[in-house]
């Protein structure tokens, strides 16, 4: 599947992602979704409005929607709004393409870092924002949006992650070499599949690499068992709001399937904060 990015400028196409992002979102209140008035201004006014397009029929598959911002006491940055693929455009590399075209921007312009959030249990935007982009994240936000935030997120606080992207890390340009065998789990789980749930969390762990597992595929779990997603949400949240306090940093995911059972496992790395780490991220204190 062949497309295109660009930067997009006509208020034409600025209708075109408001109506794509309540499309994938599945938003029914008016009140939801991006302004196109405002989308057009921070188009023209030091933002990144970037399009994918269909090279064949011209469509609009994608979006991406920035505005500059600033750190509290820190520097300016591109805070980087919302993004949304069609479905039927996933895994074909295009939310990467958009954000590594958001990137080479925020360069040009001479910003360090760029930031988002997420919902952690979603584990195709943890792979893309922490192992494939190479992002980190040491700060978790619990219901940012409520929990009737559109049909995406239905039934559930919508917790987010808060993406770091420090554009000039050296380790971008390194080879991925993620750390895992001294790693220690925080959870203690039983069961697979749709039914694998968290049986005790460790609070007390002070290891320099911890794992934090999270479930394999959100949405099924949603609609087979509703109550163990939010057992999910809630200890993950416990867990991330722990260990965040206590100076770690979420720098990789990694999502594999295990030849023994055949099941897909999602784990974030968790790293000691420390000067070494910060300086391969890029980190402007």
């Amino acid at each position: 599947m062949r497309y295109t990015i660009r930067d997009l400028v006509t208020y034409d196409e600025i209708l075109q992602v408001h109506h794509l992002q309540r499309e994938i979102w599945g938003l029914s209140e008016p009140m939801f979704g991006l302004y196109p008035p405002l989308i057009n201004t921070i188009a023209h006014n030091g933002g990144t409005v970037l399009g994918a397009f269909d090279a064949e029929s011209g469509a609009m598959v994608a979006f991406l929607v920035g505005f500059l911002g600033r750190e509290k006491g820190g520097p300016l940055k591109l805070c980087s709004q919302a993004m949304g693929v069609r479905p039927e455009w996933r895994r074909h590399g295009v939310a990467q393409a958009l954000k590594l075209a958001q990137r080479q921007r925020v360069i040009e312009q001479g910003l360090p870092l760029i930031t988002w959030t997420y919902d952690p249990l979603e584990g195709p935007n943890a792979t893309l924002n922490l192992h494939k982009l190479r992002a980190i994240s040491r700060r978790y936000m619990p219901d940012v949006y409520g929990s009737n935030f559109g049909a995406l997120n239905a039934g559930l606080p919508t917790d987010r992650l808060l993406v770091e992207w420090w554009v000039r890390g050296e380790h971008l340009a390194q080879p991925m070499r993620p750390e895992l065998g001294a790693a220690v789990p925080i959870f203690e789980l039983a069961g697979q599949g749709l039914e694998r749930h968290i049986v005790d969390t460790r609070f007390d762990l002070q290891a320099e690499s911890l794992l934090l597992e999270t479930v394999a595929d959100l949405h099924p779990v949603k609609a087979a068992n509703l109550d163990l997603a939010l057992d999910w949400r809630l200890r993950i949240r416990a867990a991330f709001e722990t260990y965040f306090a206590r100076g770690y940093l979420a720098t990789d995911f990694i999502s594999m399937i295990d030849p023994a059972d055949g099941h897909r496992y999602n784990r974030y790395l968790l790293q000691k904060n420390n000067p070494l780490l910060r300086a391969k991220v890029g980190m402007i204190d």
